[in-house]
């Protein structure tokens, strides 16, 4: 219900903006302009609508002018354009025609410009040819692109943010509450956020715009820790700030993604909800209390390897020693005859004593920046 008020509010706010923006725009720009009478009053009316809503379409102003001056050069040409800097004006007089270009209307050729005017010569009465002229000009330019707008989501500290409506309500309740456990339990707000679309933005930038401007975490560090699933595109993103971002690196980030990645492909979003919880409870607990170490098991596998290890050096070196024979005494080592020892002693000759110093312990152990932490991470299902 809640959701369905608010999309309300917007539609509502988004229809009164842009009923007031064209009242501006018809009011302010006057594309078509008739000094000469050749269009009625309704015409000329018809046509400023059309041009209007191609300068919407494609960010350039098509403008076609009857005028009185004698000179088409002298034409206020600033006062028409009211600003616009992208335009194509076609102007003419009882006797010449002239057409000027600015912006993106540069890229109208010699070639264009004439094959304009055949299409407005062409046709059999004025706004006929007006109408023609404006459509041939808008459809030398591509589309402007839509203004990029971020989905509108609930200013609050609600867990569950699907806006892309992908959880029934029971689900979304169960998540909300398996996620508000979490977040008081390491005192690290999870979030799990879901769009639409991004509408063209970066899905990098949408997430962390998204965090940044609703205040997301918890502390002055801002500990959290967001799930983006967006639609359209279909990928995903997963931020962690604060303490919960060197608790959850880019590399655990990756293994998350892991984990839900086929749940997401699969269209179970309850589950891969669930599981993103879930891994994220199992690394904060890691990070504060140490993650847990399975002594049996992995003292089994360290034994095992040991013991291949040792298996394999002893038989290397065995291979090694064919020739040698034990000897109980060292004189067999002696040629006879060879040897007459006559007088034993020992001799010291000197000492050789290198001293290091032992550097005193000290508490320069890295601490982290003064910021906080953030990593990023994700990618498309």
């Amino acid at each position: 219900m809640k959701k369905k008020i608010i999309s309300a509010v917007l539609a509502l706010v988004l229809c009164l903006a842009l009923t007031v923006s064209a009242s501006a725009e018809s009011k302010t720009i006057a594309f078509v302009i008739d000094e000469l009478d050749c269009l009625s009053a309704q015409e000329l009316d018809q046509m400023n609508e059309l041009a209007l809503s191609l300068y919407r379409e494609t960010g350039v102003g098509i403008f076609f002018v009857f005028t009185r001056t004698e000179t088409l050069t002298d034409y206020d040409l600033d006062a028409l354009l009211g600003g616009i800097g992208d335009y194509v004006v076609m102007m003419e007089n009882e006797t010449n025609w002239i057409t000027f270009y600015g912006g993106k209307g540069e890229t109208i050729d010699a070639a264009t410009e004439e094959y304009l005017r055949g299409v407005y010569d062409e046709t059999a009465t004025y706004v006929e040819g007006v109408e023609a002229f404006l459509k041939a000009a808008a459809a030398r330019f591509p589309a402007a692109e839509a203004p990029r707008q971020t989905t509108p989501l609930p200013e609050d500290e609600t867990l569950v943010l699907d806006g892309a409506d992908l959880l029934s309500d029971s689900e979304e309740a169960a998540l909300a509450k398996k996620l508000e456990s979490i977040s008081h339990q390491y005192e690290a707000q999870i979030v799990v956020a879901t769009v639409a679309s991004v509408n063209g933005m970066d899905v990098n930038d949408y997430l962390e715009n998204t965090y940044d401007s609703l205040e997301m975490g918890y502390g002055e560090d801002r500990n959290g820790v967001l799930l983006l699933v967006c639609m359209d595109p279909r990928e995903y993103r997963i931020l962690s700030n604060g303490f919960a971002g060197e608790a959850i690196t880019v590399d655990d980030i990756a293994s998350i993604g892991d984990v839900i990645k086929p749940d997401l492909s699969d269209g179970d979003y309850a589950e891969a909800f669930a599981g993103f919880a879930d891994e994220c409870a199992y690394y904060l607990d890691g990070y504060i209390n140490g993650f847990p170490f399975d002594f049996g098991g992995n003292l089994v596998i360290c034994l095992l390897i040991g013991i291949a290890v040792g298996v394999i050096v002893a038989l290397i070196l065995k291979g090694q020693l064919k020739t040698v024979r034990a000897q109980n005494q060292a004189n067999v080592y002696v040629k006879q005859g060879s040897m007459q020892l006559t007088v034993c002693n020992d001799m010291f000759l000197y000492r050789n004593v290198t001293r290091t110093q032992r550097q005193s312990s000290s508490s320069s152990g890295s601490s982290g920046s003064s910021g906080s932490s953030r990593s990023i991470g994700g990618g498309s299902f």
